[in-house]
């Protein structure tokens, strides 16, 4: 029979490293948090007892006493999808040049838990958030405003100068490049297949494909259809097929724009299922050019964004507000490209 015993090991407090350097708790403090105060030979004691004793630093007594914490919060739309892992490794390599934590959140595209976080980031005392929003209500953002905590809204264009900060990429110069692109290649009429279109990317992407259809001089009521999901993730690309297919071999689209890349694989798996190839059957755009676009058979047409700037520049600008009484809010747009693969080919009659 086994037994469990109880670690008996206690915290190594600052007066007992302070003891065993032969110096004053104050002076253990200054090694900690102004170093440069501290005479070399002495530092060196206090950083040898430090390590002799094992000792860890609490960091929530100054928290409480300067208001705020050494991490900031990253919330996300959804932790599953690997774009958001590109953007966190950005926000996370800026934040280390100042010495700041990034704790990662998820609303999972739902409101309720968008506030949540947002209120536990406060009850924290985090520095600062970089936020990306579920929809077009702030109203979570200005709360935490209003209770002193800095922000930066991550991928949203629309957020005023007046309100606070923002980072985003041309959703609609993107939604245009996929309609041309398809367009050059004859095909008159598209599948805009997305999630919500309360999330202001998927509204800009699709204004972008229809913009590119007037441009050409095509009617963009005509020629794009939209087959909508509620989420962006590849089951739900997957569980669209039937209904991107509706109206038989006649009628079914020759070309699908998908509002990202998570819901190309999807729809891509699910027309192979089919017995569809890609692109000979039917051509398939996707949005974001995460890593598997490039891995998958046919390669996948994606619009590109700049994943890891898009998170290294939000983290700049709350670094910025939080040092920086006089920092003035920046909005900063970030143009994407397209990139050609094998998932899209001519229109064949």
């Amino acid at each position: 029979m086994s037994t469990r015993s109880r670690s008996t090991r206690r915290t190594v407090g600052i007066t007992e490293v302070a003891r065993h350097a032969g110096v004053s708790p104050g002076t253990v403090s200054n090694v900690l948090n102004r170093p440069e105060r501290v005479a070399e030979a002495t530092r060196l004691r206090v950083e040898s007892a430090i390590a002799e004793l094992d000792y860890v630093r609490n960091s929530s007594g100054s928290s409480l006493r300067s208001g705020r914490s050494e991490s900031v919060g990253l919330l996300v739309l959804d932790v599953t999808n690997p774009f958001f892992a590109e953007v966190a490794r950005g926000v996370e390599d800026e934040a280390a040049t100042s010495g700041l934590a990034v704790v990662l959140l998820n609303s999972a595209e739902t409101h309720e838990r968008q506030r949540r976080n947002v209120r536990l980031l406060a009850e924290q005392r985090a520095a600062g958030a970089v936020v990306m929003p579920v929809d077009d209500d702030l109203s979570d953002l200005l709360w935490l405003s209003r209770r002193g905590t800095s922000w930066v809204a991550l991928d949203r264009g629309d957020v005023s100068e007046d309100v606070g900060c923002s980072v985003s990429v041309d959703n609609h110069e993107g939604g245009l490049a996929a309609g041309r692109h398809l367009i050059g290649l004859g095909h008159e009429r598209v599948t805009f297949l997305t999630g919500p279109f309360a999330i202001e990317q998927v509204r800009r992407r699709h204004q972008g494909l229809r913009a590119a259809f007037e441009e050409a001089g095509l009617d963009p009521d005509a020629a794009v259809r939209v087959v909508e999901q509620p989420l962006l993730n590849p089951e739900h690309g997957e569980r669209a097929v039937d209904e991107v297919l509706t109206g038989g071999p006649r009628q079914r689209p020759r070309a699908v724009f998908c509002a990202n890349d998570q819901l190309a694989l999807g729809l891509m798996k699910g027309l192979g299922r089919r017995g569809l190839r890609v692109p000979e059957d039917i051509s398939v755009v996707g949005y974001d050019n995460l890593d598997f676009a490039d891995l998958v058979h046919p390669g996948l047409t994606t619009v590109a964004q700049p994943k890891y700037e898009l998170g290294r520049e939000a983290m700049r600008l709350l670094h910025a507000e939080l040092n920086d009484p006089d920092h003035l809010h920046e909005r900063v747009l970030f143009t994407p490209e397209l990139v050609v693969r094998g998932s899209t080919a001519a229109h064949r009659s």
